[in-house]
C-alpha cells in the first residue's frame, strides 16, 4: 500500500503491480497469473517441456519454500530460494563417488533430466542442519532399508553460495538461490540394478517415490565420481 493512503483506505488486492511480494495460496492460481504478467512476466511457458507449473510456483509459495518478490534493482519479479545441496556418500560401499539424481518424472507424466545431487528447498527459516534429516527422509526413505540405516551430517563441509540467473523451473522468472551445500554419509541405500532412463552409457540407478501435492514423484538415482560432482557445484 502507498505510504500516503489513507488509514482508511482498503489493502490492495495481492495481484496489483504496486505490490512488492507476492503473498497469496495454492487456490490464488489466477492471482498469481496477474500479477507476474502486471510486472513482464509471461507465465504462458509454465507447465510445458519440463516446466513446472503456476500451482506449483504458488504451492512452493505457500509452503514457505519461495518467496515472491520484486528485485529493488530492476523491479521484475524474482523468486528467492534457500537450498540445501546434499552431497550424498557412502564411504563403506563406494568411496570417493556421490549420488546423482538421474532423472524425475511425475503422476501427469512430465519428465525431466536431472543430473545433480540431492536437493530439498529449505523452509522458511529453517536451518539447514534440520534440513539435512528431512530432505533424505522426503527423497530417499521409500527406498532405504530402515534396517541399515544410518545418516552422519559433516558440518565442517558447509559452503554458503549466492547465485541470481533465469529459473529453469519456471521459464522468464529470474530467481536467486541461496545454496548450502554439505556432505552427508548415508548407510541403507539398495544397490542399483535399473538403467537409467537416456543413458547412453548403460548405467544403473534405483529408483525411490515421494508424495507432492501434485501427486507421486518418482526419481531415479546413480552414482558418479565426487571430483566430477565437486567440478559443476
Amino acid at each position: 500500500m502507498s505510504a500516503h493512503a489513507a488509514a482508511g483506505d482498503p489493502p490492495s488486492p495481492p495481484d496489483d503491480p504496486g505490490e512488492t511480494r507476492w503473498t497469496g495460496t495454492a487456490d490464488d492460481i489466477a492471482s498469481l497469473s496477474r500479477w507476474l504478467t502486471a510486472n513482464g512476466v509471461d507465465s504462458d511457458a509454465f507447465g510445458e517441456d519440463g516446466a513446472k507449473s503456476l500451482v506449483d510456483l504458488a504451492v512452493e509459495i505457500e509452503r514457505g519454500e519461495t518467496t515472491l518478490v520484486l528485485d529493488p534493482q530492476t523491479s521484475a519479479p524474482r523468486r528467492d530460494v534457500r537450498v540445501l545441496r546434499l552431497l550424498v556418500t557412502d564411504e563403506d560401499r563406494r568411496p570417493g563417488m556421490v549420488l546423482i539424481e538421474a532423472t524425475q518424472e511425475w503422476e501427469s507424466g512430465r519428465s525431466r533430466s536431472r543430473r545433480t545431487p540431492l536437493s530439498e528447498k529449505l523452509l522458511g527459516n529453517e536451518d539447514w542442519r534440520v534440513a539435512c534429516a528431512r530432505a533424505v527422509n522426503e527423497e530417499l526413505g521409500s527406498a532405504i532399508d530402515a534396517s541399515r540405516f544410518a545418516m552422519r551430517v559433516d558440518e565442517s563441509s558447509v559452503r554458503e553460495t549466492i547465485t541470481d540467473r533465469d529459473s529453469i523451473s519456471y521459464p522468464g522468472l529470474r530467481s536467486r538461490y541461496v545454496m548450502y551445500t554439505a556432505t552427508c554419509d548415508v548407510k541403507g541405500l539398495p544397490e542399483p540394478t535399473e538403467p537409467v532412463r537416456g543413458s547412453a552409457s548403460g548405467e544403473l540407478g534405483f529408483t525411490s517415490v515421494e508424495d507432492t501435492p501434485a501427486g507421486w514423484l518418482k526419481a531415479t538415482w546413480t552414482w558418479r565420481s565426487r571430483e566430477e560432482v565437486e567440478g559443476e557445484t
